[in-house]
């Protein structure tokens, strides 16, 4: 008792995990994994030191030459295989209805939007939403209506974006620049969200989906026995006729 006591406080403690990305971008990209308080770098790329890039090189050329000669081997068993009698091709099997199987992707389609709609509005968190942009311009009259254009675009896109998450803060500001001969872009994105909750979001669709295949399940063999049964009530018919 006390293992599984001690056992379920690791998980609950793994599962308040915080788990984060950061972007910024602010004239290259650069991109961050968060875990608690430990960053970790995947973009800009650390430049490897010269032994490690010329394994990698030389690994590199080994696999490109592996897959010539694996490409040259089938070109040459196509051409075999080409010289070769084939055989008579199999009658291909009777595609189902589109309305059918459109029937049949329906109840998945709306499970998977429930999903993404839960997933997005609920577990995940942006923490952070910056955005400064400088429009550059000679001509004051365009570079004033591009501004306005910009927050026109902002107006419309930040509504949606707040429905559909969770936005704790959030900074936008777009001005002109007339000395500027190059527009200039800044955006920070920091997205938040725990493991424990996507765990347990998981194991709930998990079973819905279950519950969905085995309606699929029983609808199908449902159908099958509705044509069996119009099969058996049509052949007395055609002995009839017959005779």
């Amino acid at each position: 008792m006390t293992v599984l006591l001690i056992v379920l406080g690791v998980l609950f403690l793994i599962g308040c995990i915080p788990v984060g990305v950061l972007f910024r971008y602010h004239g290259e990209i650069e991109l961050k994994l968060t875990v608690l308080f430990f960053k970790l770098g995947i973009l800009p790329k650390k430049p490897l030191p010269r032994k490690k890039r010329e394994k990698a090189e030389a690994k590199k050329a080994a696999k490109d030459a592996k897959k010539a000669e694996a490409k040259e081997k089938k070109k040459k068993k196509k051409q075999a295989e080409s010289l070769i009698a084939k055989p008579e091709p199999e009658k291909p099997k009777e595609k189902k209805p589109l309305t059918e199987t459109v029937a049949q992707l329906i109840p998945w389609a709306k499970l998977g939007a429930r999903f993404v709609g839960e997933f997005f509005h609920r577990k995940l968190t942006v923490k952070r939403l910056w955005i400064r942009a400088a429009l550059a311009g000679g001509d004051p009259a365009k570079t004033a209506e591009s501004v306005g254009r910009a927050w026109e675009a902002i107006g419309i896109a930040v509504p949606i974006l707040e429905q559909a998450f969770r936005i704790k803060e959030k900074k936008i500001a777009v001005w002109p620049d007339f000395t500027a001969k190059k527009t200039e872009l800044e955006a920070e994105l920091q997205i938040r969200l725990r493991i424990g909750g996507v765990v347990l979001l998981l194991f709930k669709y998990a079973g819905k989906a279950v519950v969905v295949f085995l309606r699929g399940k029983k609808k199908k063999s449902k159908q099958r026995k509705a044509e069996q049964k119009s099969e058996e009530s049509s052949e007395p018919e055609k002995t009839e006729k017959v005779g």
